[in-house]
């Protein structure tokens, strides 16, 4: 026979353990969206994060072959088969491989890619990060009369910035309201009428 003390230290625990099991989920959720970006700890490895957009800037042939990490925000995207262009306007990189858009730019770079590039995230705009290896700069044009010659990064690792979520088809603008579907037994008691 139970006794009523008995009976609540059960539903107490019964409790507890339905707030273990949700808070649980709720975190185990949290690894169902991806970082940004999503750099392997492999592939960092593998890369010098020591050089900078500066370095490849100033020394276009010397670097050649380097592994390096860069990034900044999509200036145009050249899709093409088999190979994509996405032109870059570069930033700095912080200390989790962010953009830091903020700070002052060095100079344009070009991404060379055979990946897919979906339309809703490779946009001007978006920010972009790369892993990839230098390869021999190219000309483009700057002006009317005028070329430039920039770095070319061919990506072994692409990720750029997710397109922002959609809004809340829940979520109404009180100032759209229609007033014709106002019923006036849901606005409350009614005011008597002043004539």
């Amino acid at each position: 026979m139970m006794t009523k003390c008995q009976v609540g230290g059960a539903g107490a625990r019964a409790l507890l353990v339905l707030v273990l099991l949700g808070t649980g989920s709720a975190l185990s959720a949290c690894s169902l969206f991806e970082p940004s970006p999503p750099f392997t700890k492999a592939e960092l490895a593998r890369t010098d994060r020591e050089i900078l957009f500066r370095d490849v800037d100033h020394h276009l042939r010397s670097m050649e072959g380097q592994r390096v990490v860069l990034g900044g925000k999509i200036i145009s995207v050249k899709r093409g088969t088999p190979l994509s262009l996405v032109f870059v306007r570069e930033y700095p990189l912080d200390p989790t491989f962010l953009p830091e858009t903020h700070q002052q730019s060095r100079g344009d770079f070009a991404i060379e890619t055979d990946m897919p590039l979906p339309a809703d995230r490779f946009k001007p705009d978006h920010t972009v990060e790369v892993i990839g290896t230098i390869r021999a700069p190219m000309r483009v044009v700057m002006g009317q009369n005028s070329t430039k010659r920039i770095p070319v990064v061919r990506a072994i690792h692409l990720h750029a910035e997710a397109p922002a979520p959609p809004p809340d088809p829940y979520m109404m603008d009180p100032g759209m309201m229609d007033p014709g579907m106002m019923d006036p037994y849901m606005m409350g008691p009614m005011m008597p009428m002043m004539w």
